[in-house]
């Protein structure tokens, strides 16, 4: 059902009232318009979106995440998740947190920046992932110098071997050993094509898509039967960092392995195809429980000449820099292994609350939001790590080893965001077609300032032709509880009598 189609057609309305009732009465607001006879329900509540608690992030990403923001004009949220995932991405295996002797957590992030096309995703995305891509850039450069010193070694060693096989005299010649591309940053999302970089980059990367529907896509696109492949499987064991193992029918080596992967995932994707890409499949399997997501309330677009700072860009580049410099433990084999940090006396207390508060609210819940609870419950500690380890890139007065409570803290008091934003979107992403419609317009007269008339409606929307058809729009607000119709008296100068509809206030 369209909410502009005419009350003749549809049983459920009836036909636009022209009786005029005095303002003075019922404080300027009347029912009177078309009716919904039968069928109509109250939408269901959504909580208020809560800002970011920004203030409780480590100083060096503060400032920048709000200028950042106010520069493009989106809200602090669309700009902070992305920063968390790529100083999370860049962290990687150089560092993991031991809440416990069998607990030990990685600091990988998953994140969704969720949004109708032209609010503002892809604008955050873009600045906050511009220090690594010129990161990458440097080191391709880097790689594309090494082969080409490579070429000429290899030439060589091929002209001294055969002189040496010719001959038999001699030492055989050692073959050069192919340089590694290192990378920070990918944006391939089969399994294949990321094993081989996982393999050349142990710390890990981060995974960038634009579009996240990409992302999520790829999962069964060599599937039969619209079943997921085993892709996601293999997601599912890289969010928790565990070892992957990959066996391929063709090409060499036929098994691909890594002991400890590690990839970041940051992108944008819009409401609609974010319900219809984790469908049924991706919530049972814990896929979407694994996402934090931000889906702030639209805003209309507004100029600004607010920019980020020189200097608040740099400072951002130089964390992510002296992040990557973070250096691991070698075990005794000579392979990377990430450094143990470990959780002071009052951090450790503060997890544990945490964690008994978490639970009895999970006991409490059922489907999808139990499954994010389940996940939840770790990612205070997951967020607690990159707090601690940006405090001590950028102060010598954070122990390297010790992950104290102020990191702790910050880390529950954004997971606790997560939390609330949790069940705002998932209320939204459960209502039907109709209610979506519903809530979209309310949205529209909110960005308007709260009211809107019919003709405002048939001035400024292109989905709505005639006063006839607005008059039914706006009553399915009426009719699903978020507003009233407040009439408007004749002007000074005479003519009938309007009304306009008033958006009630949360």
């Amino acid at each position: 059902m369209s909410l502009k189609q005419k009350p003749s057609q549809h049983r459920s309305t009836t036909t636009v009232s022209e009786t005029y009732v005095n303002p003075e009465e019922n404080g300027g607001f009347t029912d009177t318009g078309p009716k919904t006879v039968s069928g109509s329900r109250q939408l269901k509540h959504v909580p208020d979106f809560q800002p970011f608690p920004v203030d409780v992030l480590p100083e060096g990403i503060r400032g920048y995440i709000v200028s950042v923001a106010r520069s493009i004009g989106c809200d602090e949220s669309f700009v902070a998740l992305p920063v968390l995932t790529v100083c999370a991405g860049i962290i990687g295996n150089a560092r993991r947190l031991r809440v416990k002797r069998s607990w030990f957590t990685p600091p990988i992030l998953w994140t969704a920046l969720v949004g109708d096309s032209g609010t503002q995703k892809s604008p955050p995305l873009r600045a906050v992932i511009k220090s690594l891509k010129e990161r990458q850039q440097e080191q391709i450069r880097q790689h594309c110098s090494e082969m080409a010193s490579f070429s000429d070694e290899l030439a060589n060693f091929k002209r001294e071997l055969k002189a040496f096989e010719n001959s038999g005299e001699g030492t055989r010649p050692t073959q050069p050993a192919r340089p590694v591309c290192r990378r920070c940053l990918v944006s391939d999302t089969t399994i294949e094509a990321l094993v081989p970089i996982l393999q050349d980059n142990p710390r890990g990367v981060v995974l960038h898509r634009d579009e996240l529907v990409g992302w999520i896509g790829g999962f069964d696109k060599y599937s039969k039967a619209g079943k997921a492949s085993a892709d996601v499987a293999h997601w599912l064991s890289i969010y928790n960092g565990e070892s992957l193992i990959v066996d391929r029918k063709i090409g060499e080596p036929r098994t691909l392995f890594v002991q400890s992967p590690a990839v970041s995932v940051c992108g944008g994707i819009q409401p609609g195809i974010l319900t219809r890409a984790l469908g049924d499949e991706h919530r049972e399997n814990g896929l979407a429980a694994r996402l934090l997501m931000a889906y702030p309330p639209r805003r209309a677009k507004r100029w600004t000449d607010d920019d980020v700072p020189e200097e608040q860009e740099q400072a951002f580049a130089d964390i992510v820099e002296r992040l990557a410099g973070l250096q691991p433990d070698l075990d005794r084999d000579g392979n990377e292994t990430p450094v143990l940090v470990f959780l002071t006396d009052d951090a450790r207390s503060a997890f544990i609350d945490y964690y008994n508060s978490t639970g009895d609210e999970q006991s409490g819940l059922t489907g999808d939001l139990a499954a994010a609870w389940s996940k939840l419950e770790e990612v205070a500690a997951r967020l607690a790590l990159v707090f601690h380890c940006i405090r001590g890139v950028m102060t010598d007065d954070v122990d390297p080893r010790k992950c104290d409570l102020e990191s702790m803290a910050a880390g529950i008091a954004v997971a606790e965001w997560f939390k609330a934003e949790t069940v705002r979107i998932q209320t939204l992403l459960s209502e039907s077609a109709v209610e979506r419609e519903i809530r979209s317009l309310a949205e529209w007269v909110r960005l308007r300032g709260g009211t809107a008339r019919p003709s405002d409606l048939v001035s400024n929307r292109r989905d709505t032709r005639t006063v006839e058809e607005a008059e039914v729009m706006l009553q399915s607000l009426v009719s699903s509880g978020l507003g009233q119709w407040r009439n408007v008296p004749p002007g000074p100068h005479g003519g009938r009598p309007t009304r306009e509809f008033v958006l009630l206030s949360n």
